[in-house]
């Protein structure tokens, strides 16, 4: 049986002690910027200031005020001032959502809250995140692992009885049976029939989905399954701000939520709007682009990446540093670009709701 996808937040994970009931915890939750100097992560504000000096082999990025980090082979959580407050003593551990983090022991995965206490057992072969209020798990091995949902006390909501599941996002979650996807609620009844080679999560009303197989075609349906952009592309991304990336032939284009193109221009790869602005290439070069189609900031920087914060990661050599929406380096690039790091940075925004702040 195909493997099952643990969410491609989780590089990280963490496990410890036993059932309890959660304690309030006030965490500071002031913007840090994961970075990367001389090989070890680190964490610096939105100032450039460092924060956290860069001293672990792996981190996360911080996800409801703790960041899991990689010490010495195993994971442990800080806060935002570098504190240790949950120990390096998990194998893996993931980001926190729903103040839930996926942690694994050995071979076996299960949840702890932000006390570091374990409120589902590690009695998993495989998590996923808490979204709205239910998470994926899986059970059994081999052809015999099947998926369910349990709530953030561990009570199984949904009977493990999937190929493959993911997180819920607007109510309703993709899962696989006799090798096609559909979509269910969080009753666990399919509202969508299984139909689909790959369907995504839900975004702005729309999911993507794929149709004839790993070559196939993919377009946009709604909550109750419709067509609302026809299959006709070879690639997609997720709506974002009300927009998504296709690819037709060797060139992509962006569209809105009726599928019509955003603005008259095609573009050689994805890209992805946040607070109003998309990295774009040009002559080898990123800029920055509004949903006119004006660039707003020139193409100068080796990469680029999303606004969060009013802020954006970018690529200068080899360096990573920070641009405000101006295009003013606010954050000078003495970090190294970390291309791993990026991507998760651009994945959590643009799929999990967090609390980012603008403050230090």
């Amino acid at each position: 049986m195909k493997q099952f996808l643990v969410v491609m937040l989780a590089l990280l994970t963490l496990v410890a002690g036993c059932r309890q009931e959660d304690k309030t915890v006030t965490l500071d939750k002031s913007q840090r910027l994961l970075v990367k100097f001389n090989g070890k992560f680190g964490y610096c504000d939105r100032g450039g200031i460092t924060v956290i000096p860069p001293q672990y082999d792996s981190a996360s990025l911080f996800s409801e005020g703790l960041a899991a980090v990689g010490v010495n082979g195993k994971n442990g959580y800080i806060d935002t001032n570098g504190k240790m407050v949950i120990a390096p003593t998990f194998d893996v551990g993931s980001i926190f959502l729903g103040n839930r983090a996926s942690v694994r022991k050995g071979t076996a995965w299960g949840y702890i809250n932000q006390q570091g206490k374990m409120v589902v057992d590690a009695e998993y072969l495989s998590t996923f995140a808490f979204t709205e209020g239910l998470a994926a798990v899986v059970t059994g091995s081999g052809k015999e692992a099947k998926a369910g949902y349990i709530d953030p006390k561990g009570k199984i909501v949904i009977k493990p009885q999937f190929e493959d599941a993911s997180q819920f996002s607007e109510g309703l979650a993709s899962v696989k049976v006799n090798g096609k996807h559909g979509y269910i609620d969080k009753k666990g009844t399919m509202v969508i029939p299984p139909q689909f080679y790959e369907a995504a999560m839900f975004r702005d009303g729309l999911a993507m989905v794929k149709i004839n197989g790993k070559f196939g075609i993919v377009g946009y349906i709604d909550q109750k399954g419709t067509w609302v952009i026809p299959a006709q592309y070879s690639e997609g991304t997720s709506f974002n701000e009300g927009v998504a990336a296709v690819r037709k032939a060797q060139s992509w284009q962006l569209i809105d939520r009726a599928g019509k193109p955003l603005i008259p221009r095609e573009f050689g790869s994805a890209t992805v709007f946040s607070e109003g602005l998309a990295p774009v290439m040009e002559k080898g070069k990123a800029g920055y682009m509004d949903k006119t189609g004006k660039m707003v900031i020139k193409p100068q920087f080796d990469a680029g990446s999303i606004f969060v914060g009013g802020l954006a990661p970018v690529k200068v050599g080899a360096g990573c540093g920070y641009i405000d929406r101006s295009g003013k380096m606010v954050i000078e690039p003495r970090f190294e670009w970390d291309q791993r790091v990026i991507d998760q940075f651009t994945h959590y925004y643009t799929h999990f709701v967090a609390d980012i702040g603008t403050g230090n």
